[in-house]
């Protein structure tokens, strides 16, 4: 089981977080997959909005070895 918790704009599609269930060997990218799957009116930020660990982003094509990740999508300050 992996959670993933969400920032900004991506709440709105999904509330601050999810659980999802991932086979043995799923990367990355197999994150953005089921979640677009959840909720494909989300699929637009998910495709922009970077993965990251406690410590790191993480590519698209790295094997999910943590239990909980973050998407965040891309914001501008002021």
């Amino acid at each position: 089981m992996i959670k993933v918790a969400f920032y900004a704009q991506l709440k709105d599609y999904f509330g601050e977080e999810t659980e999802l269930e991932l086979p043995a060997g799923a990367v990355a990218a197999d994150i953005r997959s089921a979640l677009a799957e959840k909720n494909a009116l989300a699929a637009d930020w998910l495709k922009v909005s970077r993965l990251a660990s406690e410590d790191a982003f993480v590519g698209e094509s790295e094997v999910l070895s943590q239990s909980r990740y973050y998407l965040l999508p891309p914001s501008s300050g002021g």
